[in-house]
C-alpha cells in the first residue's frame, strides 16, 4: 500500500474542534476585558459624616453616602486587627490620671445600619471596658485626628467619667512603640437628639481628618439619657499651649 503524500495527510477532526474552540474562548475573554468597565475603588472619601439620633443603646457616630456618590461605600471591606498589624502608631492603651482611667484600646471599623429605608455606616464601639480607635483616623504621632470612642453607661462604661475632664488635664495613649502624651484643650457637650441634620453634621465634624496633630475622644451624655455628644479634644503635650480657639 502506497504512502500518503504530505498534501494528502488528514488532520483529525477532534484537533480541529479543539483549536477552533481555543481561539473562540481567547477572543471572548479579550472582548470582555476591553468592554467591561472596571469597578471604581471604594474609599471613605466618598461618604459624608453625619450622626443619627442617640438612644440609650445606640448613640454612635455613623456615615451616610453623599448624594453624588450614593451607595459608593456599600462594599467597604471590614478592617480587622490582623490588617492593622503594620500600623506602628495604632493606639493600644489609654491612661487618664485625673480620672483614674487605664483601659485597653483596639481598632474598630464600620458596619451597615438600616434606618427609615436609608443605609448608614456606624462606627463599632467595643462591647466591654475598652476604647475603640476609628481605624481610618490618624495613627499616633503623625499629623491628623486620632479618634477614640467608648461607651459611658453600658458595656464596662470605659468613658463614664469623661465629663469630668477639664482643660489642661493629661491624657496618655500608648502605641506599639511608646507612649504619647496629650493635653486637653476643650470639652464639648453637643445637643444631638431631635436636632436638624445640619446640626448633626456639625457635631460629627469633630471626628473629621485634620491637618494638625490631635486626639479626639467621643462618647454620649448624660449618663441617664444619651441625648448629647460629649467630645474631648487634646493636643500633643510637646505643643504645650492649651488651645481654646476654634479647634475644628
Amino acid at each position: 500500500m502506497a504512502k500518503q503524500s504530505k498534501d494528502e495527510e488528514v488532520i483529525p477532526l477532534g484537533i480541529v474542534f479543539m483549536v477552533v474552540g481555543f481561539i473562540v474562548v481567547c477572543t471572548a475573554v479579550a472582548i470582555l476585558f476591553l468592554v467591561i468597565p472596571k469597578a471604581p475603588r471604594q474609599t471613605l472619601e466618598q461618604v459624608q459624616v453625619v450622626v443619627l439620633p442617640a438612644t440609650p443603646s445606640a448613640g454612635d457616630v455613623v456615615l451616610l453616602p453623599e448624594t453624588a456618590a450614593e451607595g459608593a461605600a456599600a462594599n467597604l471591606p471590614p478592617v480587622d486587627e490582623a490588617t492593622l498589624a503594620f500600623v506602628q502608631g495604632q493606639p493600644e492603651r489609654i491612661v487618664i490620671p485625673t480620672l483614674d482611667l487605664d483601659a485597653p484600646v483596639s481598632g474598630v471599623g464600620l458596619i451597615q445600619v438600616q434606618n427609615s429605608g436609608q443605609t448608614y455606616y456606624q462606627w463599632q464601639v467595643p462591647p466591654e471596658f475598652r476604647a475603640g480607635w476609628h481605624n481610618t483616623s490618624a495613627p499616633l504621632g503623625i499629623p491628623g485626628n486620632t479618634v477614640l470612642n467608648g461607651h459611658h453607661n453600658i458595656h464596662g462604661e470605659v468613658f463614664r467619667d469623661l465629663i469630668d475632664l477639664e482643660a489642661g488635664a493629661e491624657i496618655i495613649v500608648y502605641g506599639r512603640e511608646r507612649p504619647y502624651t496629650y493635653t486637653v484643650s476643650t470639652v464639648e457637650i453637643l445637643p444631638e437628639r431631635d436636632q436638624p441634620l445640619a446640626a448633626r453634621i456639625q457635631n460629627a465634624s469633630w471626628i473629621n481628618p485634620t491637618q494638625d496633630e490631635r486626639l479626639t475622644l467621643v462618647t454620649c451624655w448624660p449618663y441617664e439619657d444619651n441625648s448629647h455628644r460629649l467630645v474631648v479634644v487634646a493636643y500633643p503635650a510637646k505643643n504645650a499651649e492649651h488651645r481654646t480657639d476654634n479647634v475644628q
